[in-house]
């Protein structure tokens, strides 16, 4: 039972270490932060994107995006996270 735990640990720390340097991490950039908008009206779609965003930045949002399910799109707003 112990070698077997012992096999498994060593295994895993042998694919973190072949995996490890393929996993990319974005240094620099900060957290985006969503809120859905509270003043889009009507259905977000990609052609409406251009409106989602000008209604986020009224309520205070440097962007906002159209997201959701084909039935479900909503308008929501980015802005930096504050750490």
């Amino acid at each position: 039972m112990k070698s077997s735990m012992q096999f498994i640990s060593t295994l895993f720390f042998l694919i973190v270490l072949v995996v490890g340097p393929e996993m990319k991490m974005v240094v620099g950039q900060p957290q985006l932060c969503e809120a859905e908008s509270i003043n889009f009206i009507g259905f977000c779609s990609k052609w409406r994107t251009r409106t989602c965003k000008r209604v986020c930045m009224s309520e205070g949002f440097p962007d906002g995006k159209c997201k959701g399910s084909f039935l479900d799109r909503k308008c929501w707003c980015n802005k930096p996270c504050a750490m």
